[in-house]
């Protein structure tokens, strides 16, 4: 019998995409321990969130219980994420260390998907995949500015799904599970529909640059992630 490599709990990166200079993180979980956090998250409860379904600890005004990191049955995972911050830290040679100040599930039933977002007040967001297929994916989308800042479209009509190829640049995951990705806030993005028989169950996690920060001269801004 063929023994397995498992993967290890190490904050190791896999590998980094850039998209417009702007890179992706790719990490992988420890193999053994990705179905006990998939457990755990089935065990939460969720409540309808316009087109798939949200942890219930997120409140309807959207403004408190994004908390999911705070929750002890989550705690090695979480611990494991902010060394992989770690090292997104140090490859963007940031002098402050990334704290996860918010975090929450959706979950996915088949059929279901998310619409284009993207996430306010962090400095990273990240997406960790508990579930899914080769399949589905998130997929980012930002403006091609080759044609954007000329406003000349000679590849064919703006709606036409091969020629937004051209005027948009794109960048896709697969719900790999147990893959986390550290990404841009700022860049629209959107789950595609959940193509298989199962529920599809993410987190989504923002990060936030904590202590001193100092872009240079007086503009100082001292943070602390509660």
């Amino acid at each position: 019998m063929k023994k397995r490599n498992l993967r290890k709990p190490l904050a190791i990166l896999n590998s980094k995409d850039f998209v417009l200079g702007i890179p992706f993180y790719r990490f992988y979980y420890d193999e053994s321990k990705v179905d006990s956090v998939l457990q755990h998250l089935k065990d939460l409860k969720y409540r309808h969130n316009d087109t798939n379904w949200i942890w219930t600890g997120v409140k309807e005004d959207g403004l408190t219980g994004s908390d999911l990191y705070k929750l002890p049955q989550f705690k090695e995972l979480f611990e494991w994420m902010h060394k992989c911050l770690d090292e997104v830290a140090k490859d963007m040679r940031l002098t402050s260390k990334l704290i996860i100040n918010s975090a929450w599930s959706n979950l996915n039933r088949p059929g279901d998907y998310f619409y284009n977002h993207t996430h306010a007040n962090c400095f990273l967001s990240s997406n960790y995949y508990a579930s899914g297929s080769s399949n589905d994916k998130t997929v980012w989308v930002t403006e091609n500015p080759y044609f954007h800042g000329t406003n000349i479209r000679p590849c064919g009509n703006w709606y036409d799904e091969e020629a937004k190829k051209t005027y948009f640049l794109v960048h896709e995951e697969t719900t790999e599970p147990g893959k986390f990705v550290v990404f841009p806030p700022m860049i629209i993005h959107r789950a595609t529909p959940n193509t298989s028989n199962e529920d599809r169950i993410t987190i989504a996690a923002n990060a936030f640059p904590t202590g001193l920060i100092n872009a240079g001269g007086v503009s100082r801004l001292h943070v602390e992630v509660l």
